[in-house]
């Protein structure tokens, strides 16, 4: 049977394996691989689906492969299972066990363990010895090394799975209280990693932290950086992919003081971001089909249009690609412009459907997300469609973007935030002279929604839009297609409440500790842990067939329950092993986001 289109545009890195990164990975020649492998800390800042795991695993695989040449120990680490974390609440805080760092680093550790494991180097007996201080070896028939990580892997199975409701009940369970010492004190982790690239002769350990703070809860996410911080060393160096917009790194870190920004930036005018975005889609298609890729360019106009489509995120483009194929465009004479924006228009409905979803997961974006879809798709594009217009009738430059006051976007920077997330829109944060002693930012609109939109017609119109101030629109709190979209937003924050329970004092001001109405303690309201609410969901939430959730359904109620199922407990008639799998990446995707 022959291959699908699917299995060579997997969209999803951690889809593919070593050699499949080695042959689709696209050298964009900017330098970002060797920044990602030098002893600075980085914070590898972009939306959505538009690289960055690629990129962090490329650097995994490039220090791996020249390991006995530069001795850099790269570690790639995931932290999809975290949201499991968030269940042990921190009932006593005299006790200093913090199940949540406790678990980060000891995912690291074994992470680590496993890179020196693979790479064998010479006196790797010396580890052995290492762990040994730790962990009681009573088993003689077992590697110590092996029977070292296999202790490790199952405590971090316990703090992820167990029915633990505090931190008081954690120590308990935790396999030597020397690895209690090393996994509950930053300070102590960083040494035991430091005494490891000494014992190694390594030159130093790059720790690659993939989606923290994406599958991190806000309160985990401040944790989390505090702790990147306190692991710069000159023999660690941390590199860590955030999203614009909705990462809380907390006040103890400041961006590009405690970590400098690797931008994902990209330009739908820019030949050159275009020609690397070309390059990923003929990659993909020539491994299955040179037909296809041939087709797409016959026309310029059709090749140009998707890649700008993409807005730099391969992933967008390879939904659209997909699209085309399962309307059998790929099997025609040629692919026209309609068949192309009909399969746009397509994927876009799907990712506004899937844009509305984040408020299960984002629970207090909630009504931001519902506003931002409609300013965005109702008030913002349809104006600009009429701007364009006009400007057509006149022989003048296009729009494809508009400038926001400085003090406007402050007031619905969570809105923006949102839309950044998701690849919708793209702010420039550098801030531009909009006339009168007056500044702004350029906000660019996702060309894929231009296009479905008729706010653009072809490549042609967009190499012919201006981001001048005279070519584009300028919003403030006083214009029309804002003042609306004031009235219901206000900026989000978490509330600080007086545990006094007959005392009313709230504020959003979290520096306050103590009630300045009675004196009492003050704490900050978390809401439901969003681990909790995913678990919740009821199963067809999962991509999945609806025949395989009709079935699943006769054994789960949600998924939670799948979550924790064991594979034996899952099968049933038509769900063997290989649609078993598929529903464990199914629940792990949906839980991870």
């Amino acid at each position: 049977m022959r291959d699908s289109l699917g299995n060579y545009i997997v969209d999803r890195t951690e889809s593919l394996n070593e050699l499949l990164i080695k042959e689709y990975f696209i050298d964009s020649n900017d330098k970002k691989i060797s920044r990602l492998l030098d002893a600075e800390q980085y914070l590898l800042l972009g939306s959505r689906g538009i690289g960055k795991t690629m990129l962090m695993k490329k650097a995994e695989i490039e220090a791996t492969d020249t390991f006995e040449q530069n001795s850099i120990l790269a570690v790639w680490v995931s932290f999809e299972e975290s949201l499991r974390i968030e269940r042990i609440k921190i009932s006593d805080s005299t006790i200093d066990v913090d199940p949540f760092l406790q678990w980060t680093m000891g995912k690291i550790l074994i992470e680590i363990l496993k890179k020196i494991i693979e790479l064998k180097p010479a006196n790797i007996d010396f580890l052995s010895d290492k762990l040994a201080t730790i962990f009681p070896n009573n088993e003689t028939n077992i590697f110590p090394i092996d029977y070292y990580t296999k202790i490790l892997n199952n405590y971090l199975e316990i703090l992820e799975t167990a029915d633990i409701d505090n931190n008081t009940d954690l120590n308990k369970q935790a396999p030597s209280n020397e690895l209690v010492k090393i996994l509950d004190n930053p300070h102590s982790f960083k040494t035991f990693i430091i005494d490891i690239v000494s014992n190694f002769n390594l030159k130093r350990i790059i720790l690659l932290f993939d989606e923290a703070a994406h599958v991190f809860s806000p309160s985990q996410q401040e944790k989390f950086f505090t702790f990147f911080k306190s692991l710069r060393s000159d023999k660690i160096a941390c590199k860590a992919a955030v999203y614009p917009g909705i990462t809380t790194y907390g006040k103890s870190f400041e961006r590009n003081q405690d970590a400098k920004e690797i931008k994902m930036n990209w330009s739908p005018q820019n030949p050159e971001d275009l020609l690397f975005i070309k390059k990923v889609i003929k990659k993909r298609l020539q491994s299955f089909d040179s037909t296809y890729w041939e087709k797409l360019n016959v026309q310029k106009d059709i090749i140009d249009t998707l890649c700008m489509c993409s807005n730099g995120n391969p992933r967008f483009a390879f939904h659209i690609l997909d699209e085309l194929d399962n309307n059998n465009v790929f099997s025609k004479k040629s692919i026209t412009k309609n068949d192309l924006i009909n399969a746009i228009r397509k994927v876009v409905t799907t990712k506004w459907d899937e844009f509305i979803t984040l408020s299960n997961r984002l629970v207090k974006f909630k009504i931001i997300i519902n506003e931002a879809e409609n300013w965005l798709k109702n008030t913002i594009i349809p104006n600009m469609r009429n701007w364009n217009n006009n400007k057509r009738t006149q022989g003048k430059k296009l729009s494809s973007g508009f400038y926001l006051e400085t003090s406007t976007y402050e007031k619905i920077s969570d809105v923006l935030d949102i839309l950044s997330y998701s690849n919708f829109i793209y702010v420039d944060e550098s801030k531009k002279s909009i006339g009168h002693s007056r500044y702004g930012y350029y906000i660019s609109i996702n060309p894929a929604l231009l296009f479905s939109d008729s706010v653009l017609k072809d490549s042609v119109e967009m190499y012919n839009t201006s981001t001048n101030i005279d070519n584009n629109q300028n919003y403030s709190d006083t214009s029309e297609y804002v003042k609306p979209l004031l009235s219901v937003v206000t900026i989000i924050s978490d509330e600080n409440s007086c545990t006094n329970t007959k005392c009313d004092f709230i504020t959003d001001d979290l520096s306050f500790t103590f009630c300045k109405k009675c004196g009492f303690k003050m704490e900050i309201k978390e809401s439901t842990p969003l681990y909790k609410i995913l678990r919740s969901h009821p199963i067809d939430n999962l991509k999945l067939s609806l025949a395989i959730v009709t079935r699943l359904a006769t054994k789960f109620s949600n998924i939670g329950e799948l979550y924790d199922a064991e594979i034996d407990t899952i099968r049933m008639p038509y769900i063997q092993d290989y649609r078993i799998m598929k529903i464990k990446d199914a629940v792990k995707e949906y839980m991870s986001g």
